[in-house]
């Protein structure tokens, strides 16, 4: 499947709930305050107009995102053949105290590219 059609699913998927939960609220409150049919219609058709404008939102941000992860898919392979000469200076220590600014360069298979490195308290 593609980026466009899963964004599209997250969104709808999403934005179902999101309108279920939003229309009930304003239908049961208004209802709840006695309100003529017209107030309701009226409160009903901006909760509409709203969550369109959400929707729109949503959608571009799954997109973004779908964007986002389909350049992120490069994995970097060590060569298996060199044998590992020891501990390697760029694996994070037992003093790992979090992420620095460069890219990870050690002989794991499952490294992604543009994974942070850790940084060790010396």
């Amino acid at each position: 499947m593609g980026r466009f059609p899963k964004a599209l699913v997250m969104t709808l998927l999403i934005m179902e709930i999101t309108a279920i939960v939003a229309l009930t609220t304003v239908w049961t409150s208004l209802s709840e305050l006695h309100a003529s049919q017209v107030i309701i219609n009226t409160g009903l058709g901006l909760s509409v107009a709203g969550l369109c404008v959400l929707t729109v939102v949503v959608f571009r941000r799954a997109l973004a995102a779908e964007l986002r992860l389909e350049g992120e898919a490069v994995v970097e392979f060590a060569d298996a053949t060199v044998p590992l000469q020891g501990p390697s200076s760029d694996m994070p220590g037992p003093n790992a105290i979090g992420p620095a600014t460069d890219q990870a360069l050690s002989g794991d298979l499952l490294l992604a590219r543009g994974q942070p490195r850790f940084q060790s308290i010396a």
